[in-house]
């Protein structure tokens, strides 16, 4: 029998009302009560562990590194055929990248939550609990790094997104789509990520932060963050990753302090690349001394570096390589 393990840590999936307030408690829900084995496969083994029961927005580094160790901790069990996690939608994107980044493992690692609580009139938990568990069965999944299913959807950790505040069709992969889809209990592959990349932490988790670029910019808060002792800074700026040219004069002053400072691009499709020879524009950046993000998303550019980092990576060079891809 197929054997696999589902993993929980809290999130809307895991829900419960609050009958006092009317509002919902977001992950207080154990993954034992949450896991309806009457709805899954007969033919699939679950094994059910609550690793932890958060709220997606009070998921850190700490409870990521702790989830890495569990996952390696099954996968040491030939018998484990993929793993399940349960999570919070609204940091599901930035928690899967993560992972797909610290896992080197062929076996599948399925995410998935959800948009509507338990208890709620046309719940899609436990549809993409079923199906998620069908998809950590499915030999069709090995080899694709971590996988995000929801609403039927099977989407690749790097370029999943949030996109939709409550919508249950809430996350897609702009430009690139679907990877495959799960159908009565079927899974179809269609597409396959052509590069896979995998870094073993062995560094504490850096601070890495995000400052988003808009007209006008005066660069001071990068200034701010630089007091702060961060390790780097993600800029997100606008186009093909152009800043203000005090923006840029203020991240050339954080190269020069020893920070690693990654430009991306706001846009939801397409690369940073040089075009341009203003003040602010990515040449000038370059110049600075600023890493291109090539067509990371400012959250995405943000959990690379911290892993890259952590990884003991501290050339320049090798970021910027690690980051064409």
């Amino acid at each position: 029998m197929k054997r696999v393990v589902v993993l929980t840590t809290g999130g809307t999936i895991a829900s419960i009302k609050n009958n006092t307030t009317g509002l919902f408690t977001s992950g207080a829900m154990t993954g034992e009560k949450l896991i309806d084995k009457e709805k899954i496969d007969p033919g699939i083994c679950v094994e059910v562990d609550s690793v932890f029961q958060v709220p997606s927005n009070s998921m850190d580094f700490e409870n990521l590194v702790l989830l890495k160790n569990k996952i390696l901790e099954y996968f040491s069990d030939d018998t484990v055929m993929g793993i399940v996690i349960t999570h919070g939608t609204d940091t599901l994107e930035e928690s899967s990248y993560f992972l797909d980044l610290v896992i080197n493992d062929p076996r599948p690692v399925i995410m998935t939550g959800s948009q509507r609580a338990p208890f709620e009139e046309g719940t899609d938990s436990y549809t993409n609990i079923r199906d998620a568990i069908t998809a950590a069965s499915s030999p069709d999944c090995r080899g694709m790094g971590v996988l995000v299913l929801f609403n039927e959807y099977l989407f690749c950790a790097k370029y999943v997104k949030k996109m939709h505040s409550f919508n249950v069709q809430t996350f897609t992969c702009f430009g690139t789509g679907y990877l495959g889809y799960v159908d009565k209990g079927e899974v179809f592959m269609i597409n396959r990520p052509v590069r896979h990349e995998s870094y073993e932490i062995i560094e504490d988790i850096p601070r890495v932060e995000i400052i988003k670029a808009s007209l006008g910019g005066d660069g001071q808060l990068i200034d701010c963050a630089v007091t702060l002792g961060i390790k780097g800074l993600v800029i997100e700026g606008v186009g093909r990753g152009h800043v203000t040219p005090m923006v840029a004069m203020a991240a050339a002053k954080a190269v020069e302090k020893g920070i690693y400072v990654i430009i991306t691009t706001a846009c939801e499709e397409g690369r940073v690349h040089p075009v341009y020879d203003f003040a602010g524009g990515v040449v000038d950046l370059k110049l600075k001394g600023v890493i291109t993000g090539h067509d990371y998303d400012s959250k995405k550019a943000r959990i690379k570096l911290i892993v890259l980092l952590a990884a003991g990576m501290t050339s320049k060079e090798t970021i910027q390589q690690a980051f064409l891809f």
